[in-house]
This record gives C-alpha cells, structure tokens and sequence, in this order.
C-alpha cells in the first residue's frame, strides 16, 4: 500500500519527507521495525513511543507518526529526514490514527465477520468461549480474540493482552477472514477501550455482563466513574447491546448508547428479553455444573456457580439475539470449556479439582463462594499471590480462603523479584488474623501434589491464581509450570 493512500481523509501533517511511497508493515514497537514500515510512537505504562524514534529508523521504518507537538520532536523528526529520507507525521491522536489506519491497511475486516464484543468486570473469557462453542455448533467458524488465547481452530496463539493493539486486532481479524471465519468474538477490556485499541470498530453486538470496583489505581483507571465511562464506550459503536439488567450499574453503561437494538437479560428479573429461571447446581462424582431454563427451554454448563449461569445466560442471549437454533446453543453449552476458568480436571475420583485464575481477594471470595454452594465435604483453596504488585492483595486472598475455605495450602504465585517466603507471610499474616485453617508449602508443585494426595471423597480443590497460564516467573526467567499437568502426574502415581 502507498503511504498517500494509507493516510488518505486522515487529519495528519506531514512534518519532512514524502508521502510518496510503499508500506509493507505497521508497527508501534521500535525493535518490530522494518524497511518500509510505518512506526507509530505511542504512550506506554512506563514510556512514551517518541524516546524510540531513532530506534524504529535504524530498524527500518521510513515513515515516522507521533502526537507530540514540542519542538524537540519536530527537530529531531526534521533531522531523521535529511540523514534516512524519513517521512515524519503528526497527528492528532497516534492511538486513534494507528486503529484507522491498521484498519485500511489490512482493508477493514471487521466488515467481512459478524463481530461481537464482550465486556464487563468478571466473566469475560468465559462468556466469549461460550458464544464462540455456539457459534461453532451453528456451523460458523469463529475466531476469538482474549485472555486465553487468539485466534480459530487450527491457529491459536497464546494471548498477551485481555485486549491487543489495535494493529494486533485488525491483522488477527484479516487471518480469520483468510482463513473462512464468518464471526469473531473478543473480550474488550475498560484499558482497550481507554487506549482507542477498538477505536473505529464496527460490532453486530456487544454484551455486558457485569461491573464491580476494579482496576482502579495507578496506571489504571483513577475511579469507578471514570472506569464506569470506559465500558460504556463499547455500546456506542455496537448495532445490537446485550445487557445484565441485575447489575446495578447497566442504566449508566447505555446511557449513551448508540445501539440500534437493546436487548436485555436476567436471573432475577422476569420482565428481560431473556430470563434464566429454576437455577439449579449439578454435582455427579467430579463434575459440577448449572441447570437453568430459559423461554422454556432446559440449558446445562459443565462449569460450576451461578456466575456461571450467568454467563451461560449472556451467551445463550446474544446467539437468540442472532436467531441461532435453540439446540446449537444447548450443545454449545454444555460442551464448554474454558482453560483456567473454573476448569476441571477430569480424574475420574470421587473428589472435584478445578484450576481457576483468581489471582485477587474478590475473585478468590466469588469462586469459593460459588463453590461453597455445592456443599463439599471439604473446600481446600490451594493459591499464592503475585509478587510485584499491589501488597493488599496479599491481605485480601488470605482474608478471603480463611473466611469461606474449610483448608488452605499456601504457596509460591508467580514471585517475580520479590522473596516468595516475603509474600506468603503476608497471606498468612491476614490468614491467622481470621483464624483461618492453613499450612505453607512454597514449592508449588509440591503443594499441588500433597494437596491432591490427601484429597478424600466429596473434597472440592480448587487450585487458583494462575489459571490458564503455562509458566512461573521467577525473577525475570519465565519458566514452564502448568497446574493442571502437575494435578495429572500426581494422580499417575498415586
């Protein structure tokens, strides 16, 4: 594609150089930089895509775009062009222009799918795996975009961001479109939102599952309102809204929808579009599950909660929204599963253990809640707490595994550079505080190991924070660890 038409109706300014030529690549990383690539300097966590300028040209970008409008910038830009032939643009945005860019570059593939976005605090992953089963039950080949992994059957990739870049989307969403995907479905996270990652997307249909505290802090979203404005975003470039009317936030996040069609849904809430009645948890040998009906029609998830009833829910009214036969989205939910979401590991025991990735006090609270209900003989948490991050959530898994755990086997998370003995007597601290039941095994493949060698019949043990996540960091090495292999050689040998 030529530079001219790339930017072709876009507000930019052509700072030095020619718009006059070819481009081969899109890219926001300087050290992804190739010949004829167009590198967009955008604003990281930690750095700003400006201080990486001459980096990205000495990998061979040709063409330079940044929002920065300071006069050093534009020296250096000016320099850039008379020593490399450098094309320096401004813009106004250069999240914005990278997305409508990204867009025309790989000739805008949200057109060609039915493309449905999913958002919301909790259930996001496993609310797109459901639609996507569903979908493929249908017949429709879909690609999936999240926190797991991204892509279709036959080409997944383990994922990096709940939501990618905007030139990671459109480039996935190209290859689906090759590959004969007619629909793709993806989880939108608040930051995607905030960083314009969607910006410009056209979605058939957006889904709301929930909204609690979260991602409120430093580097995230500075309060609940303005976390609150950042999901509602998606329900302004949307045709259709699917949304949980039990949440008490659901009026300000359509506020200002643009969606041609509302559609609503509810577990409490009889007058919905979509209502979900006789909720009934489902426990045979180490299987647990939801039953629940909707217009009549009986529904089955092998994934255990009533949060999950509610995302069966949300699945089930997005696919009825798309008048998919009533059978498919039976089949589709009831074959489900979702890596690292309250996952089973099938042992064919008379005792439960799921992997699950809440890796927070109010996740590990809601999925022990959830699992409580089940009336285990005994619910054992197994978990530990990442290092490197915010201490109180230390406090608050310990807090929660002794209030709603009958037994708690503390370990080692993903450390990082932190001492793991320094994390886990945090946990422990507010563990003891509770007068929570606990023992310490740092080693997490030994914990996971003692832990299931004890297990007797009736036992639920859930084995949490890491989820679907296939390696332990340990200071800056990145090892392999995957817990659910660790559950299955133990059983080999017991």
């Amino acid at each position: 594609m030529r530079l001219e038409v790339l930017f072709d109706g876009l507000d930019i300014k052509i700072v030095c150089g020619t718009p006059d030529k070819d481009v081969k690549a899109l890219v926001y990383h300087s050290a992804k930089a190739v010949p004829e690539s167009v590198f967009f300097a955008i604003g990281g966590a930690e750095s700003h895509g400006k201080d990486f300028l001459e980096e990205a040209v000495e990998k061979g970008a040709e063409t330079l775009v940044t929002d920065e409008e300071d006069e050093e910038t534009e020296k250096l830009l000016r320099r850039l062009s008379r020593t490399y032939g450098i094309t320096g643009v401004r813009v106004r945005d250069a999240r914005k222009a990278l997305a409508k860019a990204s867009s025309r570059f790989y000739g805008h593939p949200d057109r060609d799918l039915k493309l449905i976005g999913v958002t919301g605090t909790k259930g996001k992953t496993t609310t797109t795996f459901m639609i996507k089963e569903i979908l493929e039950e249908a017949g429709i080949k879909t690609g999936i975009i999240g926190t797991v992994v991204s892509g279709y059957d036959g080409s997944y990739s383990e994922a990096i961001n709940t939501t990618p870049q905007s030139e990671d989307i459109h480039r996935a969403l190209r290859d689906m479109v090759n590959a004969g995907c007619h629909a793709a479905v993806m989880e939108v996270s608040s930051q995607g939102l905030m960083q314009h990652r969607t910006y410009g997307l056209d979605f058939d249909t957006a889904v709301f599952t929930n909204l609690y505290p979260d991602h409120i802090g430093k580097g995230e979203h500075g309060s609940l309102e303005e976390y609150i404005y950042w999901k509602s975003m998606l329900f302004r470039q949307t045709k259709t809204a699917i949304i949980n009317i039990d949440d008490s936030h659901w009026r300000e996040i359509i506020s200002e929808s643009t969606a041609e069609r509302l559609l609503t849904f509810s577990a409490e809430q009889p007058g919905a579009d979509f209502a979900a009645e006789d909720i009934v948890l489902r426990r045979k040998k180490d299987l647990l599950g939801v039953d629940f009906t909707m217009g009549g029609k009986a529904f089955f998830t092998g994934m255990p909660g009533k949060f999950n009833a509610y995302n069966a829910l949300a699945a089930a009214s997005c696919a009825a929204s798309m008048d998919l036969p009533i059978s498919c989205i039976q089949r589709g939910l009831s074959r489900v599963k979702v890596r690292g979401r309250a996952e089973a590991v099938s042992l064919g025991e008379d005792f439960t253990v799921l992997i699950d990735y809440a890796h927070n006090g109010p996740a590990l609270e809601s999925l022990l809640k959830a699992l409580r209900e089940y009336e285990p003989a005994r619910l054992i948490a197994v978990f530990g707490c990442g290092g490197n991050r915010d201490r109180n959530r230390r406090f608050e898994m310990g807090r929660a595994a002794a209030q709603l755990a009958d037994f708690s086997v503390v370990t080692s998370d993903n450390p990082r550079h932190e001492n793991p003995m320094d994390i886990i007597r945090d946990v422990t601290q507010a563990m003891a505080e509770e007068q929570g039941s606990y023992t310490v095994i740092p080693d997490r493949r030994k914990a996971i190991g003692w832990t299931v060698s004890q297990a007797q019949t009736g036992d639920i043990i859930v084995i949490a924070g890491k989820g679907h996540e296939t390696y332990q960091i340990l200071g800056s090495e990145k090892r392999h660890f995957d817990d659910r292999e660790i559950v299955l050689s133990v059983m080999e040998r017991i």
